[in-house]
């Protein structure tokens, strides 16, 4: 059992949360074809939350689920900076608002045993010119990490948390690393989707951290 306390930056809110208890499970995949040693200017755009499925009953404050998460990838990923500068999530969020056909080409990725094999990438499902344009009109990035499945969904008087996160080179299209996770919190109600979505994109930096950057060890 443990006591979770987060606050969510630039939110006049603060959930806390007690006696909440977790089983999880995790699955990494890492491109052993793609050289993963980190790019000197690195830039990365993040491809906003945008299927969060409806809200449930709320006690207390609950502010808009996309703002949080919004707000707490910006704040999570600048612990980087020194090393990878962090396309502004408010800016990805309206570049993909405008082309709904290509977040969904992104979200519902799903690559084969076989693909990934074989180097999985962006250029087996995206043109040439929807690639050049992720890079262009997101000030030059050069990485994307892609939440190819989030799911927070209720069940018994818990939630079930599903994501899996993709990384992507902009510039070959390579796939560099995919991590997926479950996880189940015995907390209910529109405060369990909150804590599950932040706990699942905390544990996203953790690995681009660890698997990208190669962080010894990367803090949540």
């Amino acid at each position: 059992m443990i006591g979770y306390r987060q606050v969510v930056y630039g939110l006049a809110v603060t959930l806390v949360l007690h006696g909440c208890s977790w089983v999880t499970g995790t699955n990494v995949y890492v491109n052993e074809q793609y050289d993963t040693k980190p790019k000197p200017a690195g830039k990365l755009a993040i491809v906003p939350l945008a299927h969060l499925g409806p809200s449930l009953p709320c006690t207390g404050k609950c502010p808009p689920l996309e703002q949080v998460t919004d707000e707490y990838f910006q704040k999570s990923f600048e612990a980087f900076s020194g090393e990878v500068q962090t396309v502004p999530i408010a800016t990805t969020r309206t570049f993909f608002q405008g082309k709904p056909d290509l977040l969904n080409k992104l979200v519902g990725i799903k690559w084969s045993t076989q693909d990934l094999r074989n180097d999985p990438g962006l250029r087996k499902i995206l043109s040439g010119e929807e690639l050049a344009s992720i890079r262009e009109e997101l000030g030059n990035a050069n990485l994307l990490l892609v939440p190819a499945r989030f799911d927070l969904i209720p069940y018994l008087g818990n939630v079930v948390g599903y994501s899996e996160f993709q990384l992507y080179d902009l510039d070959s299209g390579s796939m560099i690393f995919s991590s997926l996770r479950n996880m189940t919190v015995n907390q209910a109600e529109e405060a369990g989707r909150g804590l599950m979505a932040l706990v699942l994109i905390s544990y996203s930096k953790s690995d681009f951290g660890k698997l990208y950057l190669h962080h010894e060890a990367a803090e949540n």
